[in-house]
């Protein structure tokens, strides 16, 4: 069975779990699958009608990548809430996932995991950028996006590095403290740091 790492306790008590398994990770590395997860709860049920209407994919699609997901351990085939037994629904087996593959341990998976992520992200902004005029204020105002070249020493760099990580578990940490209908919605959160090559 995947092999997870238990990470660090939210405030909310829930732990976020670290993926190293290879099954878990090649069932991963494929952007649609990214794109479910990120719909998917541990505690509330969701239909393949749901999360096809979220994404805008056809519902056999959306099947198709869940039972790729349930293979590796990742998701689970759940009773509906309102006991309808016609209806597929699905939760999240944990609440909170980060992924860990080493380029040095597996090049492959680690450049399929990378590609992969490159275009859950631009797809996710082009996603926004298409539809950020019609969001509320409040929800495009905070948007920012920021690119810098700057130089450092290989110290700085890596307290720069420690000090994004510990930003992004804070907030992180806030995310799990949230549930389904208390006024929060998903954020992207990108962070993207390596040596400049001119």
């Amino acid at each position: 069975m995947a092999e997870e790492d238990e990470g660090p306790a939210s405030p909310t008590g829930r732990p976020v779990h670290t993926i190293t398994d290879f099954a878990q990770l090649k069932a991963l590395s494929h952007p649609t699958r990214m794109r479910i997860l990120t719909t998917l709860s541990d505690e509330h049920p969701c239909t393949v009608g749901d999360i096809a209407e979220a994404l805008g994919e056809s519902a056999g699609t959306v099947s198709y990548h869940l039972k790729q997901l349930e293979k590796a351990g990742i998701v689970t085939q759940s009773p509906s809430p309102d006991g309808d037994r016609r209806k597929s629904c699905w939760t999240a087996n944990q609440g909170a996932f980060q992924f860990s593959v080493s380029h040095d341990d597996n090049p492959a998976l680690a450049d399929a995991m990378d590609q992969a992520g490159r275009e859950f992200y631009l797809a996710g902004r082009e996603r926004y950028q298409a539809k950020a005029e019609s969001l509320p204020a409040e929800w495009r105002k905070p948007a920012q996006s920021v690119a810098s070249v700057i130089r450092l020493t290989a110290e700085e760099y890596q307290r720069m590095s420690d000090e994004f990580a510990e930003l992004t578990r804070k907030w992180a940490d806030v995310n799990l403290q949230h549930t389904e209908g208390d006024g929060s919605q998903p954020v992207m959160l990108v962070t993207d740091l390596f040596k400049w090559v001119p």
